[in-house]
């Protein structure tokens, strides 16, 4: 595992628990790097002034704050360190809440909480089990890269994930919307169809069976341009012509729920078919999660 992003402990009541920070994603996106095509020389970015067109050393570099008058109001490296946060090594609990009490909206990026030594491991796994068994997450705050972070810690699989969160100011207002859509109820006859489809579509959730199409399409360009194939670029498509008048929703409704029933008898009885045999012993295996019930397995994605 690479090194760790923070190391501190977590801190509720009395009890500190000491743990490491680690990230719980990775980019998998497929980078390029600016180069000069004649000698593949890379580009680089100077720091030019633009009124005078020459290079700025580091020194004459100031951070600026724009003011709706236009002006600007310049602040140092030591005007930035007056208002840095208290760095700590404390990841404050302030409350305990129900998980399902969180919108997702808030959530912004996810790591894992790692426990040191066996013997933080004893209080690490303890309050992992406390919190699974009492369905709840923790809030709290602590400064990373200096700036203070609102936190939600959650249990997930037996460990601890901390995900910052973004505060209530940065998520926009519903209300903003709700002058559009008042009076636009719905009838039941519509809300049943639009039920009966979503049923139709309902699946257990499996994360693998998405992946980034762009970037395994991408890799595919790459690899053929390496071994000196030429790409051909495909057609533009034409553009959709944008509706206007309002859509028949119920004859949409009845048309999507027929099209799916006819796909779950042919296509998507073949999908899952050749997903199931090629799982193999996989798929005979009894299912162990949290979640009852017989949903249908998702559709494998084919490229």
């Amino acid at each position: 595992m690479a090194r760790p992003l923070w190391a501190g402990s977590l801190s509720f009541g009395l009890v500190n628990v000491p743990v490491a920070l680690f990230s719980a994603t990775r980019d998998r996106d497929v980078h390029f790097q600016l180069l000069h095509s004649p000698d593949c020389s890379p580009i680089e970015t100077r720091r030019v002034c633009a009124a005078e067109e020459q290079p700025v050393p580091w020194p004459e570099i100031a951070r600026g704050y724009e003011l709706e008058n236009g002006e600007w109001v310049l602040l140092s490296d030591e005007d930035l360190q007056a208002a840095a946060p208290r760095q700590s090594r404390t990841i404050d609990i302030e409350c305990f809440v129900e998980v399902g009490e969180i919108d997702p909206v808030y959530f912004d990026r996810s790591y894992l909480l790692v426990p040191p030594d066996e013997g933080a491991a004893r209080a690490y796994a303890l309050l992992s089990e406390t919190m699974a068994d009492s369905g709840r997450a923790a809030l709290g705050r602590f400064v990373l890269r200096a700036k203070e972070r609102l936190v939600c810690i959650r249990v997930r699989d037996g460990a601890l994930t901390l995900t910052t969160m973004l505060f209530a100011d940065e998520v926009r207002c519903t209300e903003e919307i709700a002058a559009q859509i008042e009076g636009a109820e719905p009838t039941r006859e519509q809300v049943d169809s639009a039920v009966a489809v979503i049923e139709e579509l309902g699946v257990e959730f499996d994360p693998t069976l998405y992946r980034d199409e762009h970037r395994a399409h991408l890799k595919r360009i790459i690899k053929r341009k390496q071994q000196g194939k030429k790409i051909a670029a495909p057609a533009t498509p034409e553009k959709e012509p944008v509706t206007t008048t309002a859509p028949d929703l119920m004859g949409a409704l009845e048309e999507s729920l027929a099209r799916i029933r006819a796909q779950g008898k042919t296509g998507r009885g073949k999908a899952r078919a050749k997903t199931d045999s090629g799982a193999g012993a996989k798929a005979k295996k009894p299912h162990t999660g949290s979640h009852s019930g017989t949903k249908k397995k998702a559709p494998t994605r084919q490229t």
